[in-house]
């Protein structure tokens, strides 16, 4: 039997559901323009795959101001499409987008010739991307 308890209690729960959902939703669209823009998400990839390869290689580390400047020129070209600070900040630390952007750098490896979970072959394309001065290449250096 449906009592007004059981009444309120399941309308809170559709209702938090339905916010929650919202909520999400209206992430996903206002995060839309960063994940559309190539400027932006290539930018990401550069990040990811170079972070990947410094975690990985203890004779590779990052150029930091280089990483710094080139992390503020992303900031930039967000705030150009009208994106806030906060709101990239918001979008950098969404578990959604980390695991998406951790698959594309697994993809970019391996389309490469490299395996992320593979040291060697991760350090390998770490150094040649150093040596081709490609834009990895440049937020890295040999120790």
């Amino acid at each position: 039997m449906l009592t007004p308890f059981r009444i309120v209690a399941a309308a809170a729960v559709i209702l938090a559901t339905g916010l929650f959902t919202t909520i999400a939703h209206a992430q996903s669209d206002q995060w839309q323009v960063l994940r559309d823009d190539p400027e932006i998400h290539s930018g990401l990839v550069v990040i990811a795959v170079g972070r990947h390869i410094q975690n990985v290689c203890d004779d590779i580390s990052p150029r930091l101001i280089q990483a710094f400047g080139f992390a503020q020129s992303l900031v930039g070209r967000a705030s150009d499409l009208g994106v806030s600070r906060r709101e990239v900040d918001a979008y950098l630390d969404d578990r959604t987008e980390q695991q998406r952007y951790r698959e594309i750098m697994r993809q970019w490896f391996a389309q490469n010739g490299a395996d992320a979970s593979d040291a060697e072959s991760v350090c390998r394309v770490g150094r040649d991307e150093i040596t081709a001065g490609s834009q990895i290449g440049r937020l890295l250096r040999r120790s």
